[in-house]
């Protein structure tokens, strides 16, 4: 029996090197924003050093948007 060759034979979506590393590093972001803003993950001195004006959070989240959507437009159907 034959082992299967690279995941491209597989039908289905298939996600480029690259962009699977951008998917990535948008998780990474997103999870430390998320411990940022967590209460218990500070200390409470520090909570004035954490102090996001709603316009750049807005545009943070605009700029992940658009990762995330040229990492998902590389994806390929492959059948």
């Amino acid at each position: 029996m034959q082992a299967r060759g690279v995941a491209e034979e597989d039908p289905g979506y298939h996600l480029p090197e690259e962009a699977q590393l951008q998917l990535q590093q948008v998780r990474d972001q997103l999870e430390m924003m998320a411990a940022m803003v967590m209460p218990g993950q500070r200390r409470d001195d520090a909570i004035d050093a954490l102090c996001l004006q709603p316009s750049a959070l807005a545009h943070r989240f605009r700029q992940l948007a658009r990762e995330m959507t040229d990492a998902l437009a590389a994806a390929r159907w492959q059948g």
